[in-house]
């Protein structure tokens, strides 16, 4: 790849290069030691079942997974290694200044005797960041020591065929700049010597006369990115490094300005932490050392949230590059895992075979601060849904208490007094319903032969006295069942219409069988309605089949007297199924809270929506509930042994989608209330939550603002913010800093050290009014570009803020390139298009998390109009992705908005 060019390059004396030669002979022979060790053992079985004298049946298949897991961390080590032998080279001095040199991988390690190497990975790779003359104190299997660094050389190795390089490696000096070699090859085969005449023209190479072809330079270069790649630092910086490290149980908040490696920090945390051989044995393996409850190994125990899809596939192809085996499920958008988990897992949302919830991205459906207020919004229904569920078994206790039978009154009196003592405590309060199921069960069962005799008695008079009556009602369940508009939540949220007696039942029912359950359930609703004094729902199923039998002619039996026994029935059996109904039947619970809501104009907007129409926001809201008080009732040890085998079945399915680490990019596009809920699918074991984000650089009016909105997340958060940027050029972090603060964002970013990457300033295109002058202006700037890099071109970016102009936009501007074989792509949606070369046009809202070396930010006066009140953080975070070249454009003669009253903008229309 090629670096930009610096006017600090070349033409002065530098003194050490005896140093530097020595230690590029010796490195370049280690790395071929370890890639010939590398290759040697790929070529090796592994350990096998085979390899054991005795196997123990029961815990074979353990002792084989794990064995594959080892086996396939192996496999990956040595292929990294093979063609990328080490990226460190340290000598460290131990306490008794004994001395070791001490090669440094980016994984895993490989027998052979030439040189001493161990992974970053492991206790002594904490070594690698530190500078010259530091020192840190290592947990080793013997004790801990301490080591000083006395030299530091980093490498980036390349197998050129038949001999190795690096390309670049940087020597590190006490008290002095960083030396940056381009090649060490080149810096031992000075004008066409051989390597066998090396020793010849030693003399010669170290007559200190000047260095003039700036193979070696003073400074650390920086590479440009010539592929869409997210750039993975081979050794973070001591504060990342320390943090990637920390145990993994912990909850950690990594904040920061762009370009400050967060999100190579999450990487390279979860490529240690997935490693079975880099856990603490003492503090780590004994939390993952089960398969988590979904069956999954440790290895493959894992779940990383992007807030789009763009960055999912950017993230994605690092964590392979880094040697995390990943799949599509382990890396996801939010949208895409609440729409799965709410209608698979939780049975929030509407499937093909039952009823639910139905997904309407409409913000009209909420009042306009509901969604910047979802803490409180989110407390209010918890507090709601808790008072309603204490309300409900309070009304049961009552019925009970007005039964015939004296045995049945004395039984709730007995739960009255528990809702007494329990108060605001529902946990309590289940404890003691748990211990009294059997007697509830009993009561349950009282007369229920002959309720459902009486239910059953109207459908065999009307079918023997009316001919054909049963074929029509078939035909017109079938269309109740068909009829997708209708939710039969009034009876069920208030008859409790699926509490009866086949409430436990595990099949459906079909066919005749599903038309005589319709027909029970609406003689059912007519009974309670009856001993209610009240009238069944018009728009339910049961009240429009109850209408449909009276259209027929037919007259409704009076069934008051089985009525008051459904009721006790139905009372002793909610009362029984408390456990489960305060965890599954929250989703009911938030519609009547939805409803009162409504009534007093609060949180939702007044529309005409249908009932199961929900903004997901709302299934945030539901599914943060249900993982929370799963959670609750899980910690609960009294509840959990009274309940024994008769827990939740709901719980399986929760405890089925935690995961031993959850990870969170960009998370303050995140709401508070999704956080939350990544948060509740951290295994309770393990507890490992890490997030990374950038407030200045939300893009969500949702999203999370504060350090209170994550610590209301989680309180156990361990917030750590960086600030040393990496990304950007010096002009253009200069830029940045510039522009955010002319927003008003807080910022404390600053450059690195010893960095030569001064950059250009940004540009400017004024006045382009059409497709045809920005295509222009564009291939006029890309020309430039290409001279720049001498034709190796770099990844660059084209951000528009109307989908409308992307294909229009890449169609012009391929026209403008063709004389540099240059293509232009739209990519809609923030689809990834295109090869390695291509200029990519996006739209804004897509490139979050993303970096690019030049970025071109079109019609910013559009979106100044388009989105006022987020037009500062889109031109934060777009000018934010480019690492050298910048252009802003505008079809206007002055950029809008406070952009034009910045003074670090120039008004160069060129580079």
């Amino acid at each position: 790849m090629s670096t930009m060019a610096s006017p600090n390059t070349g033409g002065y004396n530098i003194d050490g290069l005896d140093d530097i030669r020595s230690v590029a002979r010796e490195a370049l022979d280690a790395f071929g030691a370890i890639s010939t060790a590398a290759r040697s053992d790929l070529g090796q079985r592994g350990v096998h079942l085979g390899s054991l004298a005795m196997v123990n049946e029961a815990t074979a298949e353990t002792i084989a997974r794990d064995m594959r897991e080892r086996n396939d961390q192996r496999i990956g080590d040595s292929q990294r290694l093979q063609r990328e032998p080490a990226i460190a080279r340290l000598v460290i001095a131990d306490e008794d200044d004994v001395r070791e040199t001490l090669y440094i991988s980016a994984s895993g390690t490989v027998a052979q005797q030439t040189v001493r190497l161990c992974s970053y990975m492991s206790p002594k790779g904490q070594l690698a960041p530190l500078s010259i003359g530091d020192y840190r104190k290592i947990a080793l299997p013997g004790g801990a020591r301490a080591f000083e660094v006395i030299e530091k050389t980093t490498f980036r190795p390349i197998d050129l065929a038949s001999e190795w390089d690096s390309q670049p490696a940087v020597h590190f000096r006490e008290n002095l700049p960083p030396l940056t070699v381009r090649s060490l090859r080149d810096l031992l085969r000075e004008d066409g010597w051989d390597e066998a005449g090396i020793d010849t023209v030693e003399a010669w190479l170290n007559d200190g006369e000047a260095i003039d072809d700036d193979n070696v330079s003073e400074g650390i270069k920086r590479d440009t990115l010539t592929a869409m790649q997210l750039r993975i630092a081979p050794i973070l910086d001591t504060f990342q490094d320390r943090i990637f490290r920390l145990p993994l149980d912990s909850e950690i908040a990594v904040l920061g300005p762009p370009g400050t490696g967060k999100t190579t920090t999450l990487v390279r945390r979860l490529r240690q932490k997935v490693d079975f051989a880099y856990l603490d044995p003492e503090t780590e393996r004994p939390l993952v050392e089960d398969p988590d409850a979904a069956g999954l190994s440790h290895a493959d125990s894992w779940i990383m949230f992007t807030p789009t899809e763009l960055l999912r596939l950017y993230v994605k192809e690092a964590f392979g590059k880094e040697g995390v085996p990943v799949h599509d499920d382990r890396i996801r958008t939010w949208d895409d895992h609440r729409r799965e988990i709410g209608r698979r897992n939780l049975g929030i949302l509407r499937t093909g075979t039952g009823g639910g919830l139905q997904l309407r991205a409409d913000d009209g459906l909420l009042l306009e601060a509901t969604l910047t207020e979802q803490i409180a919004w989110f407390e209010a229904f918890d507090a709601h849904q808790q008072a309603g569920f204490v309300t409900t078994l309070t009304t049961e206790a009552e019925r009970l208490q007005r039964a015939n039978d004296p045995r049945i009154v004395a039984l709730g009196r007995q739960i009255g007094e528990a809702i007494v003592r329990s108060g605001d405590r529902p946990l309590q309060l289940l404890g003691e319903l748990a211990a009294l199921w059997t007697r509830l069960r009993e009561v349950a069962g009282t007369q229920r032969d002959e309720t459902r005799v009486a239910l059953r008695a109207p459908l065999l008079t009307f079918g023997r006295d009316r001919p054909g009556f049963l074929n029509s009602l078939t035909e017109f369940v079938g269309i109740l069942n068909n009829d997708s508009s209708e939710e039969d939540e009034d009876d069920a949220d208030s008859d409790g219409d699926q509490d009866g007696d086949d409430a436990d039942r595990s099949q459906p029912l079909r066919g005749r069988r599903l038309v005589e359950d319709a027909f029970i359930r609406a003689m059912r609703s007519r009974a309670i309605a009856q001993a209610s004094a009240r009238s069944p729902a018009a728009g339910s199923r049961a009240g429009r089949l109850l209408a449909w039998l009276v259209a027929q002619g037919l007259r409704l039996p009076d069934l008051k007297r089985t009525g008051e026994a459904l009721l006790v029935q139905r009372a002793a059996l909610r009362l029984a199924r408390a456990p489960n109904d305060y965890l599954g039947r929250i989703p009911r619970r938030y519609r009547q809270f939805r409803s009162a809501m409504r009534e007093q104009a609060r949180w939702y907007a007044d529309t005409k929506s249908r009932p199961q129409e929900v903004h997901p926001a709302e299934v945030d809201l539901i599914i943060l509930a249900m993982l929370r008080t799963a959670r609750a009732i899980e910690s609960d040890r009294l509840l959990n042994q009274r309940l024994a085998d008769r827990m939740p079945p709901m719980l399986n399915e929760i405890a089925r989608l935690r995961r031993d680490q959850v990870l969170v990019d960009e998370a303050t596009d995140f709401s508070p209330i999704q956080l939350a809920c990544m948060r509740a699918l951290a295994n309770p074991r393990t507890a490992s939550f890490f997030l990374s984000g950038d407030f200045n650089q939300r893009l969500t009016r949702w999203g999370s603002q504060s350090d209170d909105a994550l610590l209301w997340v989680s309180p156990a958060l361990q917030i750590e913010r960086i600030s040393v940027t990496y990304r950007q050029s010096r002009k253009l972090a200069a830029f940045a800093r510039a522009l955010g603060r002319l927003h008003g964002f807080a910022l404390d970013d600053q450059p690195p050290a010893d960095i030569d990457n001064a950059g250009v300033d940004p540009v400017i295109g004024l006045s382009l009014t059409t497709i045809e002058d920005q295509a222009d202006w564009l291939a006029a700037r890309i020309g430039e570009i290409n001279r720049f890099t001498e034709g190796d071109m770099p990844t660059i970016a084209v951000l528009a803020c109307d989908a409308d102009m992307l294909d229009p936009l890449a169609e012009t501007l391929s026209k403008r390139l063709e004389n540099l074989n240059i293509r232009a792509v739209a990519c809609p949606k923030g689809l990834v298009k295109g090869q390695a070369g291509d200029v990519r046009i996006f739209e804004v809202e897509h490139i979050k998390g993303l970096e690019f070396e030049a970025v071109f930010f079109m019609g910013l006066d559009d979106l100044y109009v388009r989105e006022n009140e987020m037009f500062d953080r889109y031109v934060y975070v777009g000018a934010t992705r480019a690492a050298t070249f910048l252009g802003l454009t505008t079809s206007e003669a002055s950029l809008p908005g406070r952009l034009a009253d910045l003074d670090a903008l120039t008004t160069l229309d060129h580079w």
